[in-house]
């Protein structure tokens, strides 16, 4: 039995403890979504205009909306970038998605342009995700020490693409197939002007569910899907021991771009 006491702000135990219920019904909501739906519930969402892109594949739909280039008013730093999302479905029904991001470093009208510094800066006043990608751009293409950032590689030879997230929540062997043509389809149309793409292997199930107890899970399912984006996609681990530990990885479109800096 429970008694129930007024607060100071004459809300009961009860009306205290409904905040946190609500909020454990939205997980658990959430949590029973399919996975396509759970981690792109956003971007599915706010996709309210029709896709410019698509691609059929052993009767599997692919459609990708491909933004334009936009430049951050408020950054003072020399970028532009255009965001990408795609889904795969079969009669309505979503087996796979993913999101991407192209960065492209400009000049302004009195020559100035940039550096790795300008690009952690910026993507820093972005979001965590953006900033890691940025700090680990920056040391694979200019060394863990900061004072060798100032290279303006690797976009003195193209853009820059980082490939955010993917879920693939195929039933059968032939939609695994499908969906991995999909996504190299769509790898083929982006990648003009890209000198290289980076992507973190990480297991979207531990998203902020790391333990000391399912670590030894986790890092085995990381090195699965590091194989696996090798034999899929052409991902390489990149040329730093620390970071290709933790699932950076990289494909080069223009092999100037390739890191002349090895572990750091």
């Amino acid at each position: 039995m429970t008694n129930l006491t007024e607060g100071s702000n004459n809300r009961t135990d009860e009306q205290k403890l409904a905040p946190l219920n609500s909020y454990e019904e939205a997980r658990a909501r959430l949590a029973a979504l399919p996975p396509v739906e759970r981690h792109f519930r956003n971007e599915i969402a706010t996709r309210d205009r029709k896709h410019n892109w698509s691609a059929e594949v052993g009767g599997l739909i692919g459609r990708a909306w491909i933004g334009r280039f936009r430049v951050c008013d408020d950054s003072p730093y020399r970028f532009k970038s255009r965001e990408i999302f795609f889904v795969v479905e079969r009669n309505g029904l979503r087996v796979a998605a993913g999101t991407l991001k192209i960065w492209r470093g400009f000049y302004d009208e009195d020559g100035g342009g940039w550096d790795l510094h300008d690009f952690v800066h910026h993507c820093d006043m972005n979001s965590q995700s953006e900033y890691d990608t940025a700090t680990t751009v920056a040391r694979v293409w200019g060394g863990d020490n900061e004072n060798r950032w100032w290279t303006d590689d690797p976009f003195c030879y193209g853009d820059l693409c980082s490939f955010d997230r993917l879920v693939i929540d195929a039933k059968t062997t032939a939609e695994v197939e499908a969906s991995w043509q999909i996504v190299n389809a769509l790898i083929k149309r982006i990648r003009r002007g890209v000198a290289v793409m980076v992507l973190k292997a990480f297991p979207l199930d531990y998203e902020g569910n790391e333990t000391t107890e399912n670590r030894a899970t986790f890092e085995r399912r990381r090195r699965a899907l590091v194989r696996l984006y090798q034999r899929r996609i052409g991902f390489e681990r990149v040329p730093h021991e620390v970071l290709a530990d933790e699932g950076w990885m990289l494909r080069l479109f223009n092999d100037g771009a390739r890191p002349d800096i090895e572990g750091g």
